[in-house]
């Protein structure tokens, strides 16, 4: 009896073993690279965004990211081989790409800004083979995720039909997953995704939706899948390909990514492609700072130019709900409902709203973060305990000051919009 009771009670401890998720050790690092401004191709308004609020959210749930936005080839091959390379056998290794991606042959490659090309020799030698990338990573970790909001028209197609190649075909082709790696597209092979005319496009809205639920990978694709097919009517179904053994979570055990419609605290949410997005109808912020000489009021106007036709005259201390951000330019609603782009020199956080609603740490902290890792990436040496501790200093460049590290006119532009953000949320 006693030997059965043991029998019973080892069959039960494996039962729960066996049902219970397995716990991922390792790390969880992520390449994110989102093309929107191309100098050959169209332009493809929500790529970049798709991809900042894609590593935004990743963070937010425990990833290490390392991001890229509007990268030549050079710097999209330099960033893939820092980060495959330091890929271990316990890390889970994801790589989410937005912008244009084209199938050549069997094989697919997503495009850099600077591509360019008459025939399928030309386009391959300048853009960065999705198969090579996946290779890397299944090389060196354990479990690997590609997730591809790529599927867009071809935008070299019409002038290589012109010289009758033929080699390009519609959508991206089917990829298979080695053992313990995962790839979604954002449509199923040889369809084209849609870029969408909100703030993202259709797959990456709904990825975002749900990232935050910390279940496992194929339990949230199946929701992404069917709010896609949803919203397009289904002429866009998501597809995927898994080798996956395990089950996986993108968040850690136990820390899913906080729901913005569970935080009534907060009055805005820090979204670090340039808005700010309103989490409840709270009227945080007010106009001040007006010259008592001048006209003595704010423009509420319907651009984000001084030129852009006024809508209304907002006096010093009106109280404003901000709703997104365009350079310095916010988008505001009034109390009585008005809505328009004012400058953002006269608005200011409302001090007794900041009391009653203070802006989470996380969400500076994130935008810290971004700001500074533009000045890594150039090689900046980091000289506070704060900078030397998120980032190694591995490789940066000694006795270059913050003023002297050689941005580009867009990553100026960039760190000046991520300033501009964090003073605007009353950071420190």
């Amino acid at each position: 009896m006693v030997l059965n009771f043991l029998k019973a009670a080892l069959l039960g401890v494996l039962a729960l073993l066996w049902s219970a998720p397995l716990a991922e050790a390792g790390r969880r690092i992520a390449l994110v690279l989102g093309n929107s401004d191309y100098e050959n191709a169209s332009f493809l308004p929500n790529a970049e965004r798709d991809a900042r609020d894609i590593a935004a959210a990743l963070r937010s749930i425990g990833f290490e990211v390392h991001d890229g936005y509007n990268l030549s080839r050079r710097d999209t091959l330099r960033l893939a081989q820092q980060v495959t390379g330091q890929l271990q056998q316990d890390d889970t290794a994801l790589f989410y790409y937005s912008g244009h991606g084209v199938q050549l042959g069997a094989e697919n490659f997503v495009l850099p800004v600077d591509v360019a090309g008459s025939d399928e020799p030309e386009l391959k030698s300048a853009s960065v083979s999705l198969q090579a990338i996946l290779r890397e990573m299944e090389l060196r970790a354990g479990r690997n995720i590609i997730v591809l909001d790529a599927c867009r028209n071809n935008p070299f197609q019409s002038r290589m039909a012109a010289r009758s190649l033929g080699g390009a075909a519609r959508g991206l082709a089917r990829v298979d997953a080695g053992v313990g790696s995962y790839i979604a597209f954002s449509t199923q092979p040889g369809n084209v995704a849609l870029d969408g005319s909100g703030r993202n496009s259709p797959f990456t809205a709904a990825l975002l939706r749900h990232l935050p639920r910390n279940e496992d990978l194929h339990a949230m694709m199946r929701r992404v899948r069917a709010d896609v097919v949803a919203e397009t009517g289904g002429s866009q179904v998501p597809w995927e390909n898994s080798s996956l053994i395990d089950e996986v979570y993108l968040a850690a055990r136990g820390q899913a990514a906080p729901d913005p419609a569970g935080d009534p605290a907060a009055a805005v949410q820090a979204v670090p492609s340039g808005q700010i997005q309103p989490r409840a109808q709270q009227f945080g912020y007010r106009v001040a700072g007006l010259d008592p000489n001048g006209d003595g009021f704010l423009a509420l106007r319907d651009g984000t130019t001084s030129g852009a036709r006024r809508l209304a005259k907002m006096v010093e201390g009106t109280r404003l709900a901000v709703l997104a951000q365009r350079g310095r330019w916010l988008q505001v609603r009034t109390e009585t409902g008005l809505e328009g782009w004012a400058h953002s020199n006269w608005i200011r956080k409302d001090a007794a709203a900041s009391a009653a609603a203070p802006v989470a740490q996380n969400q500076c902290d994130a935008l810290w973060f971004q700001r500074n890792s533009i000045f890594a990436r150039r090689g900046y040496c980091f000289q506070s305990a704060r900078g030397q501790a998120a980032f190694s200093n591995a490789g940066c460049i000694p006795g270059v000051r913050a003023g002297e590290v050689p941005l580009s006119a867009a990553e100026r532009d960039e760190v000046s919009r991520l300033k501009a953000q964090e003073q605007l949320l009353g950071c420190r």
